[in-house]
């Protein structure tokens, strides 16, 4: 287990993949759902088990990653930032209301089609998803103010919690230079920073994983 680095607070859809690749472009090994999903090694359960106790070996759930970013890991950041307190923290925003829309047309309603098969693993990591994201963190999301509410509260509690020379406010829109100077790293040189997973590309995100694990060689699990 590398010792984690960077603890990503902020929810899913607020530029979560952008900051993943990012970081890895600057050199570190960044835990996603998406990462989670295609990596064989990743066990979504130990993160719906750790949603119930609030207890996890996490260097057993991280493995070697040495940053980790979204959900499952944004629902534990006030306890990795306990486990790792060397670790700086990244808190993703954008517009409550954007990243509202943003939410209720990807991963509100997972949208994996019972016409296809899917891989063992997607069926697991949407099972952890259901139970700390859909029936947890955005368990009220029908009612949008209220939703909204507990976003910015979400943003706001983060703010108190941790030191501000630990922690790093971020837009994705922002680019290199504020992630740069947090972590202490020159910027890369001629690279465009990374904008990715745009709410109209997630369904086809999702059958792209499906492609990578399949052609790995993993069989397929009627739902």
């Amino acid at each position: 287990m590398a010792p984690l680095k960077i603890i990503g607070a902020g929810w899913g859809r607020t530029g979560t993949l952008s900051l993943c690749q990012a970081l890895e472009t600057l050199g570190f090994s960044c835990h996603h759902m998406q990462s989670m999903l295609l990596d064989p090694t990743q066990n979504p359960d130990l993160f719906a088990e750790a949603y119930h106790t609030r207890t996890c070996d996490w260097n057993r759930a991280l493995g070697s990653y040495d940053a980790a970013v979204d959900w499952p890991v944004a629902e534990f950041w006030e306890e990795l930032a306990m486990e790792f307190p060397d670790a700086k923290v990244i808190l993703t925003v954008r517009d409550p209301e954007a990243w509202y829309k943003s939410v209720a047309r990807t991963i509100q309603d997972w949208p994996m089609s019972s016409d296809l098969e899917w891989p063992e693993r997607m069926l697991r990591g949407r099972k952890m998803a259901r139970t700390i994201i859909r029936e947890g963190v955005l368990r009220q999301f029908h009612d949008k103010n209220s939703m909204i509410a507990q976003y910015t509260e979400h943003i706001e509690r983060v703010k108190r919690s941790i030191s501000s020379d630990r922690l790093l406010v971020f837009c994705v829109e922002d680019g290199w230079g504020p992630l740069c100077r947090f972590i202490g790293v020159s910027l890369p040189a001629e690279i465009p920073f990374p904008h990715s997973n745009r709410g109209q590309d997630f369904e086809a995100r999702l059958l792209w994983i499906r492609k990578q694990i399949l052609q790995n060689g993993e069989k397929k699990t009627e739902e």
